[in-house]
């Protein structure tokens, strides 16, 4: 019995050690936040950048942090880094108004193409919550077929539900697929210099293969050394140095 309480104050004592350290890092990242907004409200946007960073290393995936850290870096002319705050925040709260405002705000000052419409439908939902809709809804489908089977004489007057109801969670499916595709396949990264050059190979001494111009969005495809190759939409790809892309996607390291 005495080895068991040891045990048991020591896992206590380890409890209140791991509270305590989560209770102050929540502490100290909204001393952060709070002090980054007085700065940014104050023009001293350098000062802003820095406590919003601090704040997001306290409390990750905060999408106010975010969202303020995108604001800043706007205001700096960081046009890259803003947008790659706003499209991470984006992945944690795919319809938040403002959150949207931002990204066509910048989308139109960088020159990009208007998202279709396809995209943006896609985009409504997070992964997640693409994969819980269809679920639930081939549950509803598969547990009307066990109804029926159990209850024979509702299969006529029960065909039209049993349709929609395979009909919804085919076309659910299909949409999460679809924006599965478009996460894992599509840009996880943004370009964060003013013209950055991006080489044939991970060496200085490369040849200039294509410029790319601050903000553009990249897919991060390999990596080696500090040197990432990149591709945007157009296909058109090299090597540029780590610190030069912003990566935005959260389960894309």
């Amino acid at each position: 019995m005495t080895r068991i309480q040891s045990w048991n104050r020591v896992w206590n004592v380890c409890q209140g050690w791991i509270l305590a350290t989560l209770l102050m890092s929540a502490v100290w990242a909204a001393s952060d936040f709070d002090q980054a907004r007085k700065a940014y409200e104050q023009g001293d946007q350098e000062a802003a950048v820095a406590g919003f960073e601090r704040a997001l290393q306290g409390a990750p995936g905060g999408v106010g942090v975010l969202y303020n850290l995108g604001n800043a870096r706007f205001r700096q002319g960081e046009l890259g880094r803003a947008l790659a705050a706003w499209r991470q925040a984006e992945w944690i709260t795919p319809r938040d108004p403002a959150l949207r405002h931002n990204l066509d705000l910048i989308r139109r000052r960088l020159g990009q193409p208007e998202v279709p419409f396809w995209k943006r439908g896609l985009g409504w939902l997070t992964l997640d919550e693409w994969a819980a809709s269809a679920v639930l809804l081939v549950w509803a489908w598969s547990g009307w077929q066990i109804f029926v089977g159990i209850r024979p004489g509702w299969a006529d007057s029960g065909s039209g539900v049993r349709r929609v109801l395979g009909v919804a969670a085919a076309a659910m499916v299909g949409a999460w697929l679809s924006a599965w595709g478009l996460i894992h396949r599509g840009p996880n990264a943004a370009v964060a210099g003013k013209e950055v050059s991006a080489r044939f190979g991970p060496l200085d001494e490369s040849d200039i293969a294509v410029n790319f111009p601050d903000g553009t969005e990249v897919r991060v495809e390999q990596s080696r050394n500090e040197w990432v190759r990149v591709v945007d939409a157009e296909g058109r790809s090299g090597w540029i140095q780590g610190l030069q892309v912003a990566r935005y996607h959260p389960r894309i390291p």
